[in-house]
């Protein structure tokens, strides 16, 4: 009986037009606005130490902190390595070469 009541209402909804206006408009989503919770403060005034040092770098235009690409030289050993600049002793690094090259 559930079966045949919900197929009538189902089947009654569906032959009614509704207007596409009223079924497309969405009410719930809104942006927030900077004037009533206030604007993004500017992360040079907070920052401190290694991170105040690398946002000064990048605004200067010499940022060696940001990732680059470093190509391998054909006489790289252990004893001549590629040097990759970093803030700390040690670094991890991926080589994109052949894989059985290793």
């Amino acid at each position: 009986m559930a079966q045949l009541t919900a197929r009538t209402v189902l089947s009654s909804l569906s032959k009614r037009t509704l207007m596409p206006a009223v079924v497309s408009r969405r009410s719930l989503a809104t942006e927030a606005s900077p004037e009533d919770y206030g604007y993004y403060p500017d992360p040079l005034e907070h920052a401190t130490g290694r991170e105040k040092k690398m946002l000064l770098a990048r605004l200067a235009g010499d940022d060696r902190y940001e990732p680059k690409v470093y190509y391998r030289a054909e006489t790289s050993t252990k004893e001549r390595p590629n040097l990759v600049p970093s803030h700390f002793p040690d670094r991890i690094v991926g080589c994109m070469c052949e894989p059985d090259s290793g």
